[in-house]
């Protein structure tokens, strides 16, 4: 019978790269370590040829090395790049993730998930513009020790780690770029009142407009039930409504997604992009670029918050002592295309 050669193992690893056992194993599962830390043991683990055993790995850790992610809808472009930024970051590291649309059929449902907590099915959970209807799943993560990390949430948290843009800040680089252009009869068209997004954008937006004495008053402030682009189709229905001569000369959405549904519907219904009304997004989704006009709108980091995020929940997960409360805010800038111009001069002796 000819000679086995007994399999590497992490052990050797550990001695090869001349770091720990325990060290080996956080980079191996996405923990936080020095890039020639993770040199070495990458190295090591390459030269050996070491395949680490995921079952064992189960029964000692009693992690299942796979992560949740829990979004509404994961058909938004918004949220497709988030994905593209976790498996970026899951590239490096061998954890799986599982995903769940809380309303895949049209019906908020969020069973899945509760049964992923339940069952002990992932380790830790990365929540998508959480809001109030998913604290039970919240509630239920706290208590089987589920780190959790937040990506633009709609209220706080207070628990995990979340991510968000400087909101503020970009609704006022939309409202110095539409004053820019000679706007003084501008619209907010925000997602859900409740959203701390919609209420940051809308603060800095008004700011910016008082600073240089224009009014944004309540009969052009409106708030839509979601982010989809269903919210502003319906706000376009109502500015059709309206006589010309009190509709606004440009209109500020709550996301990408509700701009596009708007220009849809108002340019079927005759009104010219940006002629007759410019039109600003938020979120900075491919697609908004590629649709004529072109949609100017404040741009996210987006991938890079899905690749921050999949790493914190990693780090959290190899050392639960990491797991405190911290807000990481990333900035934005304005993406300026065709959909914003000039006023009317209807406009013009606002």
């Amino acid at each position: 019978m000819g000679h086995v050669e007994a399999k590497p193992t992490i052990r050797a690893v550990a001695q090869r790269a001349g770091v720990s056992v325990s060290t080996v194993s956080r980079v191996l599962n996405g923990g936080y370590a020095s890039a020639h830390v993770k040199t070495s043991v990458h190295t090591a683990v390459r030269e050996l040829g070491y395949v680490p055993s995921t079952t064992a790995r189960s029964l000692v850790t009693g992690r299942t090395g796979i992560i949740g992610v829990v979004v509404k809808s994961s058909q938004r472009p918004w949220f497709t790049q988030i994905l593209g930024g976790i498996e970026e970051q899951l590239v490096s590291s061998r954890q799986s993730v599982l995903l769940a649309s809380l309303a895949l059929r049209g019906r908020y449902d969020a069973s899945a998930v509760s049964a992923w907590i339940r069952e002990h099915r992932v380790d830790g959970l990365i929540l998508v513009r959480y809001t109030r209807r998913e604290r039970p799943l919240l509630e239920g993560a706290t208590r089987a020790g589920l780190p959790v990390v937040f990506i633009g949430p709609d209220i706080a948290a207070r628990v995990g780690f979340t991510i968000r843009c400087h909101n503020r800040k970009a609704g006022r680089l939309v409202g110095e770029h539409l004053l820019g252009l000679g706007h003084r009869h501008i619209a907010f068209a925000g997602g859900p009142r409740e959203s701390l997004d919609t209420r940051d954008r809308l603060h800095g937006l008004s700011e910016i407009l008082q600073e240089h004495g224009v009014e944004l008053g309540s009969a052009d402030i409106w708030f839509g039930d979601s982010y989809d682009p269903e919210a502003g189709i319906e706000y376009a229905e109502q500015l059709c409504r309206r006589a010309p001569e009190s509709r606004p000369t440009a209109v500020v959405l709550g996301n990408d997604a509700m701009a596009l549904g708007f220009m849809r519907t108002v340019l079927g219904r005759g009104l010219r992009i940006p002629k007759d009304v410019s039109v600003v997004g938020f979120d900075g989704i491919p697609d908004g670029a590629l649709y004529w006009p072109g949609l100017t709108t404040v741009v996210q980091p987006t991938r890079q918050m899905g690749s921050t995020a999949c790493r914190a929940l990693l780090e959290r997960i190899a050392d639960p002592e990491q797991d405190q409360v911290t807000t990481v805010k990333y900035d934005v800038e304005l993406a300026v295309h065709e959909s914003t111009g000039a006023p009317p001069r209807r406009g013009a002796a606002r």
